[in-house]
């Protein structure tokens, strides 16, 4: 059956039928792309299904990355709710010769 023909079949199927053939295509071409995507992000070499050895998987991946500003954007907004950190200072005398 050609891409022709099926769609030709699918014109003359009521209209509900249409919308959940256009659907579920579409989520599969959806699923199909966003694998890809993902892959690349985590470095999945997908010939031998093993991370790739380079230099980019010594110096982290991007979702290391995302992980961490996403650790450092939480700090900074507990920082601003709960105000800074308090420094306390005290004074020491330092007197030679003496423990």
């Amino acid at each position: 059956m050609s891409i022709q023909s099926y769609i030709a079949n699918l014109k003359t199927r009521p209209d509900h039928v249409r919308r959940k053939t256009a659907f579920w295509w579409s989520f599969g071409i959806t699923a199909i792309i966003a694998a890809f995507y993902i892959g690349s992000i985590t470095g999945i070499n997908i010939q031998s299904g093993a991370a790739v050895a380079s230099i980019a998987d010594k110096a982290g991946s991007p979702v290391d990355s995302m992980v961490a500003g996403a650790g450092a954007l939480a700090d900074d907004i507990w920082t601003m709710i709960t105000g800074p950190k308090k420094v306390t200072y005290s004074e020491v005398q330092v007197t030679p010769g003496v423990k």
